[in-house]
């Protein structure tokens, strides 16, 4: 076995040491960090509980969701997309077309189990653009559910007033800086 000399075992422990350092700085910048990215896992399907007079939304209507996009809390921007089907009732498709965020409305962060994958309550605007239909200025709601506290919204996507009770899918937000 090879003896380790004083000196040498002084330069590994400094240089562990130094690398350790690092550790809790790199952490705060993750846990800190305002760029985010959000992915809607399967599609996401919201109820309309209601109708919804002047519109063509009727109680028992279905919308559809599949998408991502990305938001940055300082900044007050956000992007990205997807497309959506809008179902009667009765299972048919009443309208088909894309989805695009146009807006940063809010963010609130839950934490998560790593820097990667957090849970939080995300609200930008939409506008859904399709043959039959187009609707301007909507919030988006994006819920994910890791690390949620109690009487957090449910996991998955709504349109509140219209879309408003999830009912299949799931969201991911991840940190992205």
């Amino acid at each position: 076995m090879e003896k380790v000399s004083g000196k040498k075992l002084l330069v590994v422990l400094t240089s562990l040491l130094f690398i350790a350092s690092f550790a809790p700085v790199l952490q705060a910048r993750t846990a800190s960090s305002s760029a985010y990215s959000f992915n809607l896992i399967g599609p996401n399907s919201a109820l309309a509980p209601n109708t919804i007079p002047g519109t063509p939304i009727a109680a028992g209507d279905v919308l559809r969701l599949t998408g991502s996009g990305a938001f940055d809390t300082v900044a007050g921007t956000a992007s990205g997309g997807g497309s959506f089907t809008h179902y009667k009732p009765d299972g048919t498709a009443f309208a088909r077309g894309t989805w695009v965020v146009t807006g940063f409305q809010s963010f609130k962060s839950y934490g998560g189990p790593n820097g990667g994958k957090q849970g939080g309550l995300l609200l930008v605007t939409v506008t859904l653009f399709g043959p039959e239909i187009t609707f301007a200025g909507l919030t988006l709601q994006i819920s994910c559910v890791i690390d949620a506290p109690s009487g957090s919204p449910d996991e998955g996507t709504i349109l509140p007033g219209l879309f408003s009770k999830p009912v299949g899918g799931s969201t991911l937000i991840h940190v992205s800086g």
